[in-house]
């Protein structure tokens, strides 16, 4: 039996062969760079001159200055408290959806039981809402609750799961194998014992593309904490990059050079994850 051919050595390839290989990366280049290019740009206006910020020949900067760093320090005193905040609800916020969304998916993938169409239908339908519809209501429950001006408005809605998330992990789920489960039952395991011993192990690129998915968007969120953190000590970084913006000037190198470090984090992660990113976010196509 024949071995399935795979592409052709790039000698023996025929010309329109090499033609369509030569386009696909030159488009897939180009694409890199259009997506680059503005982060690019970000960077290099944050060691800019002020005389120089705004040249179009200073992608790579010169002469070269840190005096935007100092500024943007000098400009935000409270910026390591600011840190802390975006710290603390990107980190609870990524723990409590991936722990409520990996349970519920986990039910919704292996457990039978009455409505559960019903229930997956409904919870992609709610995906459909956009968040401006709700926040009203959730709004008020919140203000009474006392709980304005801290992170519970947003971290306490996510320890419930997200829909996304939950059909994120569903996906995810039905690719592995029943057997583990009935071999985990055969020696005495419980479904809780089945999923924390087994089947949440085997699903940890799930657990790390959404994980990275989630904190990449509770790091950068920004209307939501405008909404509910209004006092200024319980700002996150995004909301104090927005106060150096003012009605009629804005710092625009102490600005870059706060983007530039708030993205520090989130490129780290992905270039220590993006493997498993990768193979978290594909897998979870493969079910249906």
């Amino acid at each position: 039996m024949s071995a399935i051919a795979g592409p052709r050595p790039w000698s023996r390839a025929s010309g329109r062969e090499r033609l369509g290989t030569v386009s696909y990366h030159g488009l897939m280049t180009a694409m890199v760079l259009a997506y680059i290019f503005p982060a690019l740009w970000a960077v290099s206006m944050s060691f800019r001159t002020d005389e120089n910020m705004f040249a179009a020949d200073q992608l790579i900067p010169h002469p070269v200055t840190l005096q935007h760093y100092a500024r943007l320090f000098e400009a935000l005193p409270g910026l390591g408290q600011y840190f802390l905040n975006t710290v603390v609800i990107a980190v609870l916020g990524t723990a409590g959806t991936l722990l409520s969304s990996s349970l519920a998916g986990y039910a919704l993938a292996r457990f039978q039981f009455p409505g559960r169409g019903v229930l997956l239908a409904t919870l992609l339908l709610t995906l459909m809402v956009p968040v401006h519809a709700t926040l009203i209501p959730q709004y008020v429950v919140f203000r009474e609750l006392g709980w304005l001006n801290s992170a519970l408005p947003i971290i306490v809605p996510l320890l419930f799961g997200t829909p996304f998330a939950s059909f994120f992990f569903r996906q995810y789920f039905l690719t592995l194998p029943r057997e583990l489960e009935d071999a985990a039952a055969i020696d005495g395991a419980g479904p809780w014992r089945a999923f924390f011993r087994i089947m949440a192990p085997l699903a940890g690129p799930a657990y790390l593309a959404l994980g990275l998915l989630t904190f990449v968007s509770l790091w950068n969120s920004f209307f939501i904490n405008s909404i509910y953190l209004a006092k200024q000590s319980s700002w996150v970084l995004t909301q104090a990059l927005q106060s150096l913006i003012g009605r009629y000037t804005a710092q625009y190198g102490a600005i870059m050079a706060g983007v530039t470090l708030v993205s520090l984090p989130i490129l780290i992660g992905y270039l220590v994850f993006q493997r498993w990113i990768v193979r978290g976010v594909s897998m979870t196509g493969l079910a249906n």
